[in-house]
């Protein structure tokens, strides 16, 4: 049934939509949602980047690694750039085939990622190269680890590598 005006009804009609009043404070509330939200995403954003260049380490150093045992012949984990003694990692890094030398033909690539940095610490300090012999041992170099170090926490990630080829990842508060 069909409801009839009535003249001198004195029911505001019906408003749809948003007044600017209305509008502003949601506007205000999400401003400040977003103020307190930003500086935990931006460590959210530098802890997965730690943990992807980590792990692409981790896993170059393996794949040399498990190269040299399948090719029975020495496999080196090449820095592009090591002319950082305090980063010699950072810039990237090749495997190749054979003894070290540059990356112009390499198995694999493993491009920087953020401006983290990679520093070799203990007998691999200033090393440019990792080299793997056919039997999967660290020629060349005794057991170290090398740091990864985010410039904006203070978090980072410290990985091992003994004599005999192993890596390992653990938690480092970086200086």
């Amino acid at each position: 049934m069909k409801r009839l005006a009535v003249q001198g009804d004195s029911r505001p009609a019906r408003q749809r939509g948003f007044t600017v009043i209305e509008l502003m404070v949601t506007l205000a509330i999400a401003g400040v949602l977003i103020g307190l939200a930003l500086p935990a995403f931006n460590t959210f954003v530098a802890q997965r980047t730690l943990t992807a260049q980590v792990n692409d380490f981790l896993v170059g150093v393996q794949y040399a690694r498990s190269e040299a045992i399948r090719r029975s012949a020495r496999v080196s984990l090449q820095s592009m750039d090591a002319s950082d003694v305090a980063n010699e990692w950072g810039k990237g890094y090749c495997v190749v085939a054979g003894n070290p030398g540059n990356c112009g033909a390499p198995l694999r690539t493993f491009v920087a990622i953020g401006n983290n940095t990679l520093n070799a610490n203990g007998a691999l300090d200033s090393l440019a190269s990792l080299t793997f012999d056919g039997r999967g041992l660290l020629v060349g170099a005794g057991a170290g680890a090398v740091d990864l170090c985010d410039p904006t926490v203070d978090r980072g990630r410290r990985v091992d590598i003994s004599l005999i080829g192993r890596v390992s990842s653990q938690e480092l508060v970086c200086p």
